[in-house]
C-alpha cells in the first residue's frame, strides 16, 4: 500500500517544519514549498522532504492532505489550487491541535520565554526516560541527528515513543486556541502581536480563551511574578477548571545567564515534578543546557577573520521586553565588557505600536546600531522607521546603518577589542551576520 502524501505551504517556518518532520516520522511522503530557500528548507531536504522554492499551483500533485502556515494568504496560488481541487486543507494550528488530542500534551504559552521553557521541559523528560515528542520554535543541539551537536546541526523536533507531547504554543493568529493540553505553562503576558489582539486587554482575552482548553483534571502552571498573569487569573475565570500552580523565580544552577531564565527553569521544574521526575535529573539538564539556536547563541568565527577579539552573539529578541532581558543577561555574563547591540526591528505594526517602549529598550547597551526594519510580507504597511527610532533615542552612542556594509564599518573598532557584539533580529540580519562571521 502506497504511503499517504502531505503537502506543506510555507514549510520553511520553524513550527511548520517541525510538523513536517512528524509526518515524515509517521511514514508519509512529505513535500512542501516556501518563498525562499533557508537553512530550515535545506535541513528538510536532507531528511527526505521534497522542497519547492517558489509557490506555484503546479507544485501540488494530488496530496491526501495540505497543511498551510499562518502566514499564507487566500490569494496564495498553492492555497487557491488546493481549495479549487478540493484537497483536504488544515492550518498548521488545526493539524497540531489534532495531535494534542492524541497525546498527554504539555503546552508552553506566553509572550516571551516559550522556546527556552519548552526546551528545558522536553530535555528533562527525555533525560528521565519518558521519551517525549517535542515540537519547539527553535533548534536544539541536544536534538541533533548528526555528529557534532552544534546549533546549526540541531533540530526543532523529536519523535518520541511515549504518550507525552511537549509543545511550544504560539499565540500568533490565536493558534493556541486549537490546542487541548493536559498541562499548560504561562510564562508571561505582554503587549505582543497587537496586529491580531489590538491591545493588552485583547491579549489577555486571548490567553483566557486558551486556558479554557486545559483538561478538567489538568494544571495551569503560572508565573506569579508577572503582573498581567495575576490580573488575568484574579479573579479566577469561570471557564478555567484546571488546578493552578503558581511559581516564582528559581534558584537553579544554570549554564545560561539571565533572571528570566531562572523563571523559565522554575516553570520547567514545576511541570516535570508533576510527572514524577527526580530533582537530580532536572538539575543535570539545567547544568548542561547550552541554550538554543538564535537564543543568545555564541557564533564560531571563521578562520580567515579569526583575528577578531570580540565575542559575537545572535539573538531572536524582537520585542522591547526581550531586548531588555537579553542585554541584562549579557551584562550578567560579561560584566566587564562593552556591549554593542545591532538591532533589526521586525514587523511594522510592532514598531508603530511599541515605539515608545523601544526608545528605552537599549539602555543597557553601551553602543547601539539600528538596522532597517524587516517587513513581513502580507502583514505590513508603512509607519515608523529605524532612523526614526535613532532620532527618538537621541543618544550619541546610537547609530543608524541602512545596509550591512555600514554595520560592519560601525562595529569594526569593536571587533578588534575585547567586547561583546550581539545581533538581534527575527528577520534577515541574522542570516547576513552568519554568512559573514560563521565558520
Amino acid at each position: 500500500m502506497a504511503s499517504q502524501k502531505v503537502y506543506f505551504i510555507g514549510i520553511g517556518g520553524i513550527g511548520v517544519s517541525s510538523l513536517a518532520q512528524y509526518y515524515l516520522a509517521q511514514g508519509w511522503q512529505v513535500s512542501g514549498s516556501d518563498a525562499v530557500r533557508s537553512e530550515i528548507t535545506d535541513d528538510l531536504k536532507k531528511k527526505g522532504v521534497k522542497i519547492f522554492i517558489g509557490q506555484k499551483a503546479k507544485n501540488i500533485k494530488s496530496p491526501d492532505l495540505v497543511i498551510y502556515s499562518a502566514a499564507i494568504r487566500p490569494e496564495n496560488p498553492e492555497f487557491s489550487e488546493a481549495k479549487a481541487k478540493g484537497y483536504p486543507l488544515q492550518s498548521y494550528a488545526q493539524a497540531v491541535g489534532e495531535l494534542t488530542k492524541k497525546y498527554f500534551t504539555v503546552a508552553v504559552c506566553g509572550s516571551h520565554g516559550k522556546s527556552t521553557t519548552t526546551a528545558l521541559i522536553g530535555l528533562i523528560l527525555k533525560e528521565a526516560g519518558l521519551d517525549p515528542t517535542i515540537i519547539i520554535g527553535t533548534k536544539l543541539s541536544e536534538l541533533s541527528t548528526r555528529e557534532g551537536r552544534s546549533f546549526s546541526s540541531g533540530n526543532n523536533f523529536r519523535m518520541g515513543g511515549s504518550k507525552y507531547l511537549v509543545l511550544e504554543a504560539d499565540e500568533y493568529a490565536r493558534s493556541f486556541h486549537n490546542y487541548f493540553p493536559k498541562i499548560t505553562i504561562v510564562t508571561n503576558i505582554d503587549k505582543e502581536h497587537l496586529d491580531i489582539y489590538k491591545n493588552l486587554n485583547g491579549v489577555v482575552a486571548g490567553f483566557k480563551r486558551f486556558f479554557k482548553n486545559i483538561s478538567k483534571d489538568g494544571y495551569l502552571v503560572a508565573n506569579e511574578g508577572d503582573i498581567n498573569i495575576k490580573k488575568t487569573l484574579n479573579p479566577r475565570p469561570k471557564t478555567l477548571v484546571a488546578k493552578i500552580i503558581w511559581y516564582g523565580k528559581g534558584k537553579h544552577k544554570l549554564s545560561i545567564p539571565g533572571i528570566h531564565n531562572q523563571f523559565n527553569a522554575e516553570a520547567a521544574w514545576q511541570v516535570v515534578k508533576l510527572l514524577g521526575v527526580r530533582k537530580s535529573i532536572a538539575d543535570k539538564v539545567f547544568r548542561s543546557y547550552q541554550g538554543a539556536w538564535r537564543r543568545m547563541e555564541k557564533l564560531n568565527i571563521k578562520n580567515k577573520i579569526s583575528k577578531i577579539r570580540s565575542i559575537i552573539y545572535t539573538d531572536y529578541a524582537h520585542h522591547p521586553t526581550e531586548i531588555k532581558a537579553t542585554l541584562q543577561a549579557l551584562k550578567e555574563k560579561h560584566p566587564q565588557k562593552k556591549i554593542v547591540c545591532v538591532f533589526q526591528p521586525h514587523q511594522q505594526d510592532r514598531l508603530n505600536r511599541l515605539f515608545k517602549e523601544f526608545t528605552t529598550a537599549f539602555n543597557l547597551a553601551d553602543k547601539t546600531i539600528l538596522y532597517p526594519l524587516y517587513k513581513v510580507k502580507g502583514r505590513d504597511s508603512n509607519g515608523k522607521t529605524s532612523a526614526d527610532l535613532v532620532k527618538a533615542i537621541n543618544n550619541p552612542d546610537v547609530f543608524y546603518a541602512d545596509d550591512f556594509k555600514k554595520v560592519l564599518k560601525l562595529i569594526q573598532p569593536d571587533l578588534k577589542s575585547d567586547n561583546v557584539i550581539v545581533f538581534m533580529s527575527a528577520g534577515d540580519l541574522d542570516a547576513k551576520a552568519r554568512k559573514h562571521f560563521i565558520a
